[in-house]
């Protein structure tokens, strides 16, 4: 594979290229599912964590964290489809998925993390490869 990439990459630059639409969600789906299925194993009983509202609130906030305007990507789908992915859910329980997202949007508790915490966060990372 490295060959047939090398010469590709004399042609043209693969990095110009980039996913669109479907693809694009498809990707995105995929790298979060590894993410989340990296931090379910850390929490102990982890088939407990489909009912979990603390992990659906840590989920829906990472991908409110990920995800776009431009992406043009459906976040709540795209908690459901990873929900569906991970635990196997059957219809009615996706169901009550969707009313808890709703219920937890509509008390506003989805939000981005602050551009404040970011930076300081930022700053730490700085300041620790200087030392």
């Amino acid at each position: 594979m490295s060959d047939s990439l090398t010469r590709l990459q004399k042609k043209v630059d693969l990095n110009l290229l980039k996913p669109q639409n479907s693809l694009k969600k498809a990707q995105l789906l995929n790298d979060l599912l590894v993410v989340l299925k990296q931090k379910i194993a850390d929490y102990p009983a982890s088939h407990n964590l489909k009912g979990c509202n603390e992990f659906l609130l840590m989920c829906c906030k990472i991908v409110e964290e990920v995800v776009n305007k431009s992406d043009l990507i459906n976040k709540k789908q795209l908690v459901l489809d990873l929900f569906k992915s991970i635990f196997n859910l059957t219809p009615p329980e996706l169901v009550v998925l969707d009313s808890a997202i709703e219920f937890i949007w509509s008390n506003g508790l989805i939000c981005k993390i602050p551009v404040v915490k970011k930076c300081k966060r930022w700053l730490q990372k700085k300041s620790a490869c200087l030392l």
